[in-house]
């Protein structure tokens, strides 16, 4: 049997002492608990809801004359996006009706062709007695803007954003949409019909389109869809990192 000297055994003593300390250390050891930052975070950016309402405007009535051989036409243009329908309203008084006011009835057809080439034709015939007539159109855009949100430095930005596709359609936007009105003459007498050149009317034009709120989601941004570190409080020993395993073995340290 070996026998160690005083100091190699004062040596081996320190040693002891100080793997024990240390194993302790690192077996007590928590590292700081973080929140992860999510990319958004990283840039700066917030997270906008993006709801949309539904606005009305109009233009200014259109009061013409449609002649039996030159049609009305005209062209009118809406500064606005995101138009989601356009409706024409076309009213009229047949101004040379006959005998007790049932005969020589007019009708007015409205025609209206979109930016993209769609057209659309209603027609109508004048009432009899009042004499009074009306055509309604709706051409409908058929587009809803998304709701996706909107990753933005601030809500400046955000809507800067709703200004650019897919959120904002300019198809329809101060471009040429076409009128036509046309009279066919009711009046079936030659000397009466020589004399009704057409008729006057009034267009009245309205019009939807979709206007954003934006409300920022403080939800975002968290971290809570990011998996959090380990809490080694709640480790199972099959969860223990090696060097627990190593110091409980050996006993130089005990897992809390």
């Amino acid at each position: 049997m070996i026998s160690l000297k005083k100091n190699d055994k004062i040596i081996i003593i320190v040693a002891v002492v100080i793997l024990v300390i240390a194993g302790v250390g690192v077996a007590m050891y928590q590292s700081p608990k973080t929140t992860p930052i999510l990319p958004s975070e990283l840039l700066g950016e917030k997270s906008f809801e993006v709801n949309w309402t539904v606005r009305n405007g109009s233009l200014s009535p259109i009061s013409d004359f449609a002649g039996k051989k030159s049609p009305y036409e005209g062209a009118v243009m809406i500064s606005e996006g995101n138009i989601k329908s356009i409706t024409f309203n076309l009213t009229w008084t047949d101004d040379r009706m006959t005998l007790l006011k049932r005969m020589g009835l007019d009708t007015l057809t409205l025609q209206v062709t979109t930016p993209d080439g769609i057209s659309s034709t209603q027609s109508a015939t004048s009432a009899r007695i009042t004499g009074n007539g009306a055509v309604t159109l709706t051409m409908n855009k058929g587009i809803i803007p998304p709701q996706s949100p909107i990753q933005a430095v601030d809500e400046r930005e955000a809507y800067a954003k709703l200004k650019q596709q897919p959120y904002y359609d300019d198809s329809w936007t101060d471009k040429d949409i076409v009128i036509v009105v046309s009279v066919k003459i009711g009046e079936i007498r030659l000397l009466k019909q020589l004399r009704d050149k057409g008729n006057s009317f009034e267009l009245i034009i309205t019009y939807d389109y979709y206007e954003a709120v934006l409300s920022e989601d403080t939800t975002k941004g968290t971290g809570g869809g990011f998996p959090q570190p380990p809490d080694e409080n709640h480790w199972t020993d099959l969860e223990k990192p090696p060097y627990i395993s190593m110091i409980i073995s050996t006993g130089c340290g005990r897992y809390v």
